[in-house]
């Protein structure tokens, strides 16, 4: 297990022990924010403390009791790959979308208030017909694995079509539908479920499936309920309820606002819209 000597962090001096401490302070503070409301903080408190008796066994040589410690904690980190692989992708992605070309070069997904308007709309027209949806709107992370578990059809996006395909009776309304700016990529797809174990009882798969996507990427993704006619919309692991005529379209609005002001647009058809060839 590596090991920090202290008395080499002391010897840095004054102005590099401060940035050594404000750059370590920022990245345990980035790392809480990304893990924050995922079943890795229980894990993390209980690492935490394990390598607190640690080093405390050290301190009172405690040779038998802090070496079985050290090799707790020997096995736990060649186990936090597999333990953490959901909370590490995501991480990971989220520092590629946000790296320092994309400052110059943005990749927008060009959605806009029309859009916006009938995709909130046709979900609250749908939510008093109480029929389900489950609606994915992609932002910086691209979501092609996710398309292509379902069927392809790049369309643009209307009131019609989106209830035509979450029609009880349409061979594709089992699943969600993936819209990409102004388009529609794919429908029917198959969404990652969430592993939160203290999902309320009023939740269904739906919602599970729907908070799964986007605690693993920045899908913003309707939720409409079909035995309650309710509208939630999943962002970052955690559920909005939209209660009101209109909170939907705000909530949306919202999300996407940043995309609206970038001045430099390289159009995703280049990089995303083909799936074959």
């Amino acid at each position: 297990m590596p090991s920090i000597d202290f008395h080499k962090v002391y010897a840095q001096g004054i102005p590099i022990l401060i940035l050594d401490i404000l750059l370590s302070t920022y990245l345990f503070y980035r790392i809480f924010i990304l893990l924050k409301g995922t079943k890795a903080i229980p894990l993390l408190k209980g690492l935490g403390i394990v390598f607190v008796f640690s080093m405390i066994t050290q301190k009172l040589n405690l040779v038998m009791f802090g070496g079985l410690l050290q090799y707790l904690l020997g096995v736990v980190v060649i186990a936090l790959p597999v333990l953490f692989q959901t909370e590490l992708r995501r991480g990971l992605e989220h520092l590629g979308k946000n790296d320092f070309w994309a400052r110059y070069f943005s990749i927008s997904n060009s959605e806009t208030d029309d859009t916006l308007k009938i995709i909130a709309e046709t979900a609250e027209e749908m939510a008093k017909e109480y029929c389900g949806a489950l609606i994915v709107l992609e932002r910086e992370i691209p979501l092609k694995e996710i398309a292509e578990s379902g069927h392809l059809i790049d369309a643009e996006v209307s009131g019609i079509l989106l209830k035509q395909l979450f029609f009880k009776d349409s061979p594709l309304h089992d699943g969600a539908v993936v819209i990409r700016g102004k388009r529609i990529i794919a429908a029917s797809c198959i969404l990652p479920l969430s592993s939160q174990p203290d999902f309320p009882l009023e939740y269904g798969t739906r919602h599970r499936a729907g908070i799964g996507l986007s605690e693993q990427s920045d899908a913003v993704v309707v939720i409409v309920s079909e035995e309650r006619g309710k509208i939630s919309l999943a962002i970052d692991g955690g559920v909005i309820e939209c209660s009101q005529q209109g909170d939907l379209l705000n909530y949306l609005s919202m999300n996407f606002k940043d995309k609206k002001e970038e001045k430099i647009i390289i159009q995703n058809d280049l990089f995303q819209r083909k799936f074959k060839g």
